[in-house]
């Protein structure tokens, strides 16, 4: 079934991307050695939930993660829910309400999700900001801006993460067809809120100066106060050198 999924992708962005080449039937695997588990989905500012209590109608609710992070609900009052995961804050309603209910059954969920995203920008054909899944993966966010454009360079996508003020690129080899042809295994890029995925053209001829140009697109969309790192083996992905293993960082 995994397989499947994956090679279901391959179809759908091989259209996206205009391939010309001829298909084989060979099966696209998938590269475990760079599955990780998504990380637990974290509330934040702008979230709509909803709750209800079992048998206890009067209390079911729907309500918007405030900008201080905050809900308020029937008997007790606000709750931090920013920065918990739905499992967390239904722990913490239901150990609030027990002081008012016999071993009260809480369920908790999700109703418009606002405050994860992640953003596509460069040589792609609908650039912008997406809602980022629990579990989304490179692939899903390139398919989301409709793919690569023309002039895309899909050999050195490069993905910014930022932590704490501070930028850090990745350069990512998203050339499927290529690694269609080769056999090679189709890695699994898991994406985490706020990623930017930017796709460089093709040809660069002053990496220096895109870089620069990068940076004044980028520090205001992630708020990056303490710039944005780029190794060396970047650098050189960008200017045209493969990149071994599908990433470099």
């Amino acid at each position: 079934m995994r397989h499947y999924r994956y090679f279901s992708w391959f179809l759908f962005l091989a259209l996206i991307l205009s391939c010309s080449a001829k298909t084989t039937s060979e099966e696209i695997t998938v590269n475990k050695g760079d599955v990780s588990p998504p990380a637990p989905f974290v509330l934040g500012a702008g979230d709509k939930i909803s709750l209800s209590v079992w048998r206890h109608d009067d209390l079911a609710k729907t309500v918007q993660i405030d900008p201080s992070g905050d809900i308020s609900l029937p008997l007790i009052g606000d709750i931090k829910a920013s920065g918990l995961t739905t499992a967390q804050l239904r722990e913490e309603v239901r150990l609030r309400l027990s002081k008012y209910i016999v071993n009260p059954k809480v369920d908790v969920n999700v109703s418009t999700l606002t405050s994860q995203n992640v953003y596509v920008l460069g040589e792609v054909n609908s650039p912008g900001s997406f809602t980022l899944n629990r579990d989304m993966l490179v692939w899903d966010a390139i398919s989301l801006a409709q793919g690569f454009t023309q002039d895309a360079n899909q050999d050195a996508v490069l993905l910014v993460r930022s932590e704490n003020g501070l930028g850090k690129i990745s350069a990512l080899n998203l050339d499927i067809q290529d690694m269609f042809k080769k056999g090679e295994v189709l890695p699994d890029y898991r994406l985490k809120n706020r990623d930017l995925i930017y796709v460089p053209p093709s040809t660069i001829v002053d990496v220096e100066r895109f870089m620069k140009r990068l940076n004044n697109i980028l520090s205001p969309i992630l708020n990056i106060e303490r710039g944005i790192i780029m190794s060396q083996d970047v650098r050189n992905v960008l200017k045209g050198k493969d990149i071994t293993g599908g990433v470099v960082y």
